[in-house]
Parts: structure tokens; C-alpha cells; sequence
């Protein structure tokens, strides 16, 4: 079990409030969405369950609201939800949320059509990516889809000497100076990880973005990861 104690995100929820997030949903997002779902009828959307896990002040949670889907989202943090009450209310959309912990899920087997991550599973260390997939796939209806957008290992930061390592994938922080710092424990994956992470799902796809600072010349790169149960 993770400890919302120890959440990173919940100290800048009480200091920032909605500006500790972005307000606009992540484009990889949109794109998983729009290859698997944006097809359907409005009647077939309002009866596709979809969760996002780690959800946030609702970035995303109110775009899947307003093209009709059966949204839920979870969170660790009692005020990152909030936040995304507030989110979701300003945007006239409806959303089941919960606090909760993502490595333990509270629904039931076989319930979501989709279950999504956006740079929230990237705060798990290498034990608890396990138990987090391993709950995914218990609650994904068969032939259920998974979307993760995560750090990768070709991250500037990766390579960088002065790094406290938790255990093989993460870091206990991502030091100041380089982009996403202050933010707690953080996992990198690549391409191989991410296959033995997800081996019991078919159809993975693994896209690889790269965003470059050239301020101070540091690469964030990211794994869009997409699989079906």
C-alpha cells in the first residue's frame, strides 16, 4: 500500500491548488482514445467504463466526460480530488471519484473497458508497478485496453551520477536542476521492462516521444504504452 503521507503531489496540491497540474489533456491520450474509442456511437461511449488512475485535478478526466464515456477516476490524494470535483463541475460533466491506491484497486474483476495512466505510474518503484498492472489487468473486462504515458530511460536525468537510487527502475527524486524535480520517487522504463511488466497483456505498443529542453540542453523522453487484456 502506498502512503498518501508520503505523497509529493498532495504537498503541492495544498500549496499550488489547480496550478499544480496542467489543465489540458495529454495528446498521446488522445490518440489511444481516438484509435480504440472515439469510433463508438454516444449510446456506446455513455456504456464504456473508463479509469484513470492517478487522476489528478482532472486534465483528462474532463475531456473522456465530455465525449460521453462512463468516467472514473482514482487518486492517493483526498485534495487532488478535490480539485478535480471542481475540475469536472466547471466543465458540466459527470465523474465517478475516489481516493485510493492504485496498486489495490476497489472495483471489481472484469469492470473497465479502458484503464489509463498518465505520469502517475512513474512515481511506483519496480514492486508496486507489478501490483498496479496486475490490478489493472484484474479489472479490465477481457479484451479491455491499457494506456500508460511514462518516463523513459532516455531521459537526460537517467544518466546523471548523482542519483539516489530506490531500487533497478527509480529514484527516490529527481534532483534540482533538471526538469520534473521535487516530484518524489520516480521510475524510468524502456522498452524490455516495459515487456516484462505487461507480458501477460497482447497487442503492446510501445511509442517513444522526446521533448528536448534547450535552455539547459536536458531530454525528458517518454514511453506512450498501449496493450490489450
Amino acid at each position: 500500500m502506498i502512503n498518501c503521507d508520503d505523497n509529493s503531489f498532495n504537498k503541492l496540491y495544498l500549496e499550488r491548488g489547480i496550478a499544480s497540474q496542467r489543465r489540458y489533456p495529454n495528446e498521446s491520450l488522445i490518440g489511444f482514445m481516438a484509435a480504440n474509442f472515439f469510433p463508438l456511437t454516444q449510446e456506446e461511449r455513455s456504456e464504456c467504463r473508463i479509469l484513470e488512475l492517478g487522476c489528478g485535478s482532472g486534465a483528462n478526466m474532463w475531456m473522456l466526460a465530455r465525449e460521453g464515456f462512463d468516467v472514473w477516476g482514482l487518486d492517493l490524494s483526498p485534495i487532488g480530488i478535490e480539485l478535480c470535483k471542481q475540475v469536472i463541475e466547471s466543465w458540466n460533466v459527470q465523474a465517478h471519484l475516489d481516493v485510493g491506491d492504485m496498486t489495490e484497486l476497489p472495483y471489481p474483476n472484469n469492470y473497465f473497458d479502458a484503464i489509463v495512466d498518465v505520469v502517475s505510474m512513474q512515481h511506483l518503484n519496480f514492486l508496486q508497478h507489478k501490483k498496479a498492472i496486475a490490478e489493472i489487468y484484474r479489472c479490465l473486462k477481457p479484451a479491455g485496453r491499457l494506456f500508460s504515458y511514462h518516463l523513459g530511460k532516455g531521459s537526460s536525468v537517467y544518466l546523471s551520477s548523482d542519483l539516489d537510487w530506490y531500487d533497478d527502475i527509480s529514484i527516490t527524486d529527481i534532483p534540482t536542476g533538471y526538469p520534473l524535480s521535487g516530484n518524489g520517487l520516480t521510475s524510468f522504463l524502456d522498452a524490455s521492462v516495459a515487456k516484462f511488466l505487461y507480458k501477460d497483456f497482447s497487442s503492446l505498443e510501445i511509442e517513444v516521444i522526446t521533448r528536448n529542453y534547450s535552455k539547459d540542453d536536458n531530454k525528458i523522453e517518454y514511453l506512450a504504452i498501449s496493450a490489450q487484456k
